[in-house]
């Protein structure tokens, strides 16, 4: 069995260089424009659906063939980071990434873009070789601020994918979002080109040893194996809101188009304002209790949006408290479990990720069953169910996985 622990003095070396705002500036940067690719598709499913002859809830299935392709490049890619250097990897993916954008803007029918969006999530994985590099590069002491300012850069990306596809499309059509899209990315390349400082790789494994190296790690640390699976359900719920808010907003109740649902980007973008102190806060405050208030916060969301969601102002001020519950979550434990096994980050954040996207799109996917047979009141308790299955995994996290609180 390949050993997890290997010599880092790559690593070593690397820790004590200093990193400067204007570097941990461009990874967030990078971070936000590769995490968007995989949710510009979201405000525009009512318009594809329209223009390739499908009905709006078989569309839904293209947002969950992209967090399905994003959870494939997570398994199946993300442990790369830990073989090779970090910098070159990242310029070829994002190359690839761009011929996969331009393939879905000519995609002539339904299946091509379902399968063209599949590849858009297996490459945007730029941003999980980009958070484990800021991890290595930053202080022990400073580390949960690096990453909550680089995770800062990757939510706004989340959020304000949403704001600019629905703009976009409205005014120009679907097509038109993934071409600019592709353009984007072009600009990110020359970004990290310039900015990125070169990391060298942490381990010598072959790949095959790397895949072995992960059941391992797994067992080793219970840390990881708590905060992954809460971290899961929690995105979950996250992703039973997301998938069909838009749907929810073109309901004959509501009425609102495309533009309506990318706005609702912005409202989250609020709750993207708290990752950097959410961040700061890790490096100081038990993250179990951060961890436990945050899964609370889902629960609560969803509460408010079962009885006001027929309303903007309950669906506002849900998605606010959603999305820094999810910040909470996620920023807090990643700033855990990098502190694990330091030469290992990429294959600790590949166990944390996969599974986190696979949860995120079994939300989507669970989403998009709801919305169909139970509409926004589905929607609205399945979303509960999941959240509040987080919070008791998270609170019997001492007894299940011998965690200390």
């Amino acid at each position: 069995m390949a050993p997890v622990r290997t010599p880092s003095s790559q690593e070593a070396a690397a820790t004590t260089r200093p990193l400067g705002s204007g570097t941990v500036f461009a990874m967030a940067l990078v971070c936000a424009f590769a995490v968007a690719n995989i949710y510009y598709n979201q405000p525009m499913i009512v318009l594809m659906a329209s223009d390739l002859g499908v009905s709006v809830d078989f569309a839904g299935f293209i947002t969950t063939s992209t967090q399905a392709g994003y959870t494939v490049g997570l398994a199946l890619l993300a442990p790369l980071g830990d073989r090779f250097e970090r910098r070159g990897l990242i310029l070829r993916m994002i190359a690839l990434l761009i011929l996969a954008l331009v393939a879905a803007s000519i995609a002539p029918n339904f299946w091509l873009l379902l399968l063209a969006s599949f590849f858009i999530g297996v490459l945007s994985i730029v941003a999980q070789y980009t958070i484990p590099m800021a991890a290595a590069l930053s202080s022990p002491e400073k580390r949960g601020s690096v990453i909550g300012i680089v995770m800062a850069g990757l939510l706004t990306g989340i959020l304000g994918a949403r704001v600019l596809s629905g703009v976009i499309a409205e005014q120009a059509g679907w097509r038109a979002m993934f071409v600019i899209a592709a353009g984007i990315m072009v600009l990110v390349a020359g970004v990290v080109r310039f900015a990125f400082p070169r990391l060298a790789a942490t381990s010598t494994l072959g790949y095959g040893a790397l895949m072995r190296s992960l059941l391992p790690l797994w067992r080793q640390e219970p840390t990881l194996r708590e905060a992954t699976i809460v971290a899961a359900f929690s995105f979950a719920a996250f992703n039973v809101f997301w998938t069909t808010l838009t749907p929810h907003l073109a309901s004959p109740e509501l009425g609102y188009g495309p533009a309506v649902a990318g706005m609702f980007g912005l409202v989250g973008l609020l709750g993207a304002l708290t990752a950097t102190v959410a961040g700061r806060v890790a490096d100081r405050v038990n993250p179990r209790l951060i961890v436990g208030i945050s899964v609370a916060m889902l629960v609560l969301a969803f509460l408010m949006m079962g009885v006001s969601g027929h309303l903007i102002i309950g669906l506002v001020v849900g998605v606010i408290v959603l999305d820094i519950g999810l910040q909470g979550v996620q920023i807090t434990s990643q700033t855990r479990i990098f502190a694990l096994q330091p030469e290992a980050r990429n294959r600790v954040n590949t166990l944390f990720m996969t599974a986190y996207f696979i949860g995120g799109t079994a939300g989507s996917f669970i989403g998009t069953l709801a919305w169909q047979f139970g509409g926004w009141a589905g929607v609205s308790a399945t979303g509960t169910g999941l959240a509040l299955v987080a919070f008791i995994i998270h609170l019997s996290g001492p007894r299940l996985f011998s965690v200390r609180s």
